[in-house]
Formats: C-alpha cells, sequence, structure tokens
C-alpha cells in the first residue's frame, strides 16, 4: 500500500533489505529503549516517511534509521547511516558499565545472560588485579569484554574490524571513565608481520570471532606471541574445534607446532530454544 517493495535476492530488485530492531534500556530510569534499523537497496528516506511516523509514536522506540547497502548481497550492513529518528545509538547496563550501541555494532542479544558470559570470562582470564597485566581483546566489537577487565588490567588493547563498532567502544571507555583502554580499528584475517609491533606483549588474550573462526594467519600470530593464557569464546562448536586443535597440537602441514593445553570448556546458554550455545574456553602456554 505504501510502494515498499521487497528486495529480491535474484533479480537484485526492490528497496526493503532488512528489518533489525534491538532493545537497550536508559540508564537513568531502567526504561526499555527500542532501534529499528531499516535496511534499503537506495537512499530514499521519503519512503520510509509513513513508517516511522507510525513507529515513533511507541514511546520506547528512541532510534529509528536507515542502513543503505546497494550491493548485491544479502548482507544487513549498510555502506551509509542515516538517523530518520531520535539518536544514533541505545544505551544497555552490562557488569557495571553503560554501554552505547549503535545499528552496526556487535553486542551480545541476551543482556541477561551476557552477564554470566562476561563472568565466566572474567574468571578464565583470572587476572591478578595488582594492575599488571597487558590484556589483547580480539574482535571487540563495542569494547564489552575488553572493557570489563579493565580496570584489573594495566592496559587493554582491541581490536574490531567494523569503524562503528571502535567508534562505540572508544565513546564506551569515555563513557565509564576508562582511560587505560585502546581500540584500534583492522582486519584480523589480513594481519601482517607488522601486527603486534604497536603494543606490549599481551599477558592474556581473549578471542572472540565470529562463526567462521580465526584465520590462519592470526592462528600463527598466537603460537608465535606464546602469551601465557587464551581465552576463546565461541558461538560455534565446529570453529571452536578446529581453532582450539590448532593451538593445542599446531598445523603440521604449515610447519606450526602447538603450544597450548586446554583446561576447561564452559558452554553458555546464550540462545534459549534453539540448538546453538557458546562457549568459554581456557588455554593455558604448555
Amino acid at each position: 500500500a505504501l510502494g515498499l517493495t521487497p528486495y529480491d535476492v535474484y533479480k537484485h530488485t526492490g528497496f526493503l533489505k532488512h528489518l533489525m530492531i534491538r532493545t537497550g534500556r536508559n540508564v537513568s530510569t531502567g526504561a526499555p529503549e527500542v532501534m529499528v534499523n531499516f535496511v534499503t537497496s537506495c537512499y530514499k528516506p521519503e519512503l520510509l516517511v509513513p513508517l516511522v511516523d507510525r513507529i515513533t509514536k511507541i514511546s520506547e522506540v528512541v532510534s529509528v534509521v536507515n542502513n543503505v547497502n546497494t550491493s548485491v548481497g544479502n548482507t544487513s550492513v549498510g555502506e551509509q547511516e542515516y538517523t530518520l529518528y531520535g539518536k544514533p545509538t541505545i544505551t544497555e547496563m552490562l557488569r557495571g558499565l553503560t554501554f552505547q550501541i549503535s545499528a552496526n555494532s556487535f553486542f551480545q542479544t541476551n543482556t541477561k545472560q551476557a552477564d554470566v558470559l562476561y563472568k565466566l570470562i572474567g574468571d578464565s582470564a583470572g587476572l591478578k588485579g595488582d594492575g599488571s597485566e597487558i590484556v589483547l581483546d580480539l574482535f571487540c566489537g563495542t569494547g564489552t569484554i575488553g572493557l570489563t577487565l579493565a580496570r584489573s588490567a594495566k592496559h587493554v588493547y582491541g581490536y574490531e574490524v567494523v569503524p562503528e563498532a571502535i567508534a562505540d567502544a572508544q565513546k564506551n571507555a569515555q563513557l565509564n571513565g576508562i582511560s587505560n583502554a585502546t581500540f584500534v580499528q583492522g582486519d584480523l584475517n589480513k594481519i601482517n608481520e607488522t601486527f603486534g609491533k604497536e603494543f606490549p606483549k599481551p599477558d592474556i588474550i581473549i578471542s572472540d570471532p565470529n562463526r567462521p573462526g580465526m584465520h590462519m594467519k592470526l592462528i600463527k600470530w598466537l603460537l608465535e606471541v606464546k602469551a601465557p593464557r587464551i581465552v576463546y569464546v565461541s558461538c560455534n562448536p565446529a570453529t571452536c574445534a578446529r581453532d582450539l586443535d590448532y593451538l593445542c597440537h599446531g598445523v603440521e602441514e604449515k610447519g606450526l607446532r602447538g603450544c597450548y593445553e586446554l583446561k576447561r570448556v564452559i558452554p553458555v546458554d546464550m540462545f534459549p530454544h534453539t540448538p546453538h550455545i557458546e562457549c568459554v574456553c581456557l588455554l593455558e602456554l604448555c
């Protein structure tokens, strides 16, 4: 009725690609905050006006954004982002910290279980708490894991490929008064021999990759740097098992020798009523 055509992935025609809804809460009042993100094939905000007018009558909606993705692929991340209503971020509380979350930044969808998950990560990291240790947070997203560890560490260094997530991580550090955290935008699938030169040798490495797991270049670097402890967080048991095998037993065809021992694996049910689980794995240098 509004002339909004769905995108056809075969014909590459149409306007509406995805609808993403994210929820948070107001840190002052505890009231729900909802972000509505329209992913479209081109930028025609006038077409979305009738929908925006209706949606914003709902008091919990504090942000409506439009991500424009002109590629023929089916991804929900846009090349350009426009705020159509309200603010460009929503907020959430986790482990006593406040986080700002934008449309394209990764943040655990199940916040209550994320609190459980991050406590287990902290326990596995085993920081001394005397501010003497360096933490490297790989695939850091909006900085949630690194920032929850920062107050017990000397310094936290976070790496993430999504620029918006790095911007959020930097804002989140400022928002929580954390000055010993540095966040860098970079693709961990394309590291070269200079990677690791810009920060001290880490005492603890946190790695929380997406479903494909870690690239062989990163596995090789981890086996070379030999941090005393690695906490590997995974949402895909198959690639998790593969990467743990590489770190513990090496990769013979690549001439890489394993140097870690798997101490424990803790499954966390982040996705109720589905077969999916998250795993927290602790590796220690042999």
